[in-house]
């Protein structure tokens, strides 16, 4: 039913990582449907249905990686392929466990694939009920009560090498989510933040986000060569395909640096300078190891929660079918026809010697009445948008149990397909 390949921060180093990194959806444009999460920590491919693992390397992945680097893998299918997307979806497979954005990224991926047409009925149902699912696990368990994220351990390390962040200037390459919530927590323990951006206005975009009373400084990209040696502390986070810090922009300083590198691919080239410490997004394992442990029973909740969201959803799929849907469509014709029919013989107005032919008439009436709703349905059958009519037919004709938004995602929301 579902197919799922994932390199992430168990099985896969920063390295690995980096390389599928470089794969984009449109590699995958022969395995419609298809789903491709990339973030910091895992690169997933999601596919609606089993595909040949040979097949799939021999046609994409062969650009970026070795035979040796792709049985690294962790392959999930069917029930275990489901029940592998909810985790990832409520962050409970994720390094530093009840961190929220992977749901942002996931939600993001999701996008794509849908405006791109590389998603279909199948992948909607299935990431939709997994942001139902990442949704009850966070209200029936504290597994993000504190919430935490690489960028903001990042922040948490940089404060134990240095102890006390307060009067620093830092870095910060970068404005998408990792990048913000660095800035976030640098200035929650006042540090001054130097912001660079290839698009100044997004940068200063995000300034006017973090607010008036915090001391940013916005620079361009083509300056970080200058600015790189005149801090400390740096946090790069951006979505170059190349690093954006190279060898060549280093000089001597008579202070030692620290520099995060959180991007997939690395945004920091191997410089190979002893005085400048790089910490990358692996480095941080042990704190987050250390935060799994704290969570463990938490852990275990939420993956009860977890599991009774599988069988919701296979219970689910069983009752959105199309073919039921059409049957019931006629099965309502058919009854309300007999009924009217009965009242007719009953108050005499048709003989009872014609119910036969009656009855045959008022059928055909009603099957040439639904043949075009029934074609439809049908010719819709493998869309994204056919759960919301199906429940809406179903809605209308009295099966009043089925909610309205039950499978309705929020892409169609947002965009207003439908309101």
């Amino acid at each position: 039913m579902y197919y799922v390949i994932s390199f992430n921060y168990r099985n896969s180093d920063v390295t690995l990582r980096s390389k599928l990194a470089k794969l984009s959806l449109e590699d995958f444009k022969e395995f419609k449907e298809v789903l491709l999460l990339s973030t910091c920590n895992r690169i997933e491919v999601i596919f609606d249905k089993k595909r040949d693992l040979n097949e799939l390397y021999d046609k994409v992945f062969y650009k970026v990686i070795t035979p040796k680097e792709m049985v690294k893998a962790e392959i999930y299918e069917d029930d275990a392929a489901i029940e592998h997307i909810f985790k990832v979806a409520a962050s409970l497979d994720s390094m530093v466990v009840g961190e929220t954005q992977i749901t942002g990224q996931l939600k993001e991926a999701f996008l794509e694939s849908y405006e791109k047409n590389f998603i279909a009925q199948d992948l909607t149902r299935l990431i939709h009920f997994s942001f139902k699912c990442a949704k009850k696990v966070r209200n029936q368990t504290n597994i993000s009560s504190e919430p935490v994220s690489v960028a903001s351990i990042a922040v948490r390390r940089a404060k134990e090498e240095l102890n006390d962040l307060s009067g620093y200037s830092a870095i910060v390459v970068g404005v998408g989510d990792t990048a913000r919530i660095v800035c976030k927590n640098l200035i929650k323990d006042g540090v001054n933040i130097i912001l660079v951006n290839r698009t100044v206005e997004n940068a200063i975009a995000l300034k006017e986000e973090l607010g008036d009373e915090v001391n940013i400084d916005v620079h361009s990209l083509e300056t970080l060569p200058k600015l790189i040696n005149n801090y400390r502390l740096l946090f790069s986070a951006t979505a170059s395909n190349y690093p954006v810090i190279r060898k060549e922009f280093i000089k001597p300083t008579k202070f030692k640096r620290l520099w995060f590198d959180l991007a997939i691919p690395n945004d920091i080239e191997d410089i190979g300078c002893v005085d400048i410490k790089i910490i990358k997004v692996d480095d941080l394992k042990e704190i987050s190891e250390k935060n799994m442990q704290k969570r463990q029973k938490e852990l275990e909740a939420a993956n009860e929660v977890v599991k009774k969201c599988v069988e919701e959803y296979k219970k689910y799929l069983q009752s959105v079918s199309i073919e039921p849907v059409i049957k019931f469509l006629q099965d309502k014709a058919r009854e309300c026809s007999k009924r009217a029919l009965k009242n007719a013989i009953k108050k005499h107005y048709i003989p009872v010697e014609l119910e036969e032919e009656v009855e045959k008439l008022l059928h055909n009436a009603f099957k040439r009445f639904l043949h075009h709703p029934n074609m439809t349905l049908r010719k819709m059958a493998d869309s994204a948008e056919v759960d919301l009519f199906v429940s809406i037919i179903k809605r209308l004709f009295g099966e009043n149990d089925l909610q309205m938004d039950m499978n309705k995602c929020e892409y169609h929301m947002e965009k207003g397909i439908f309101k």
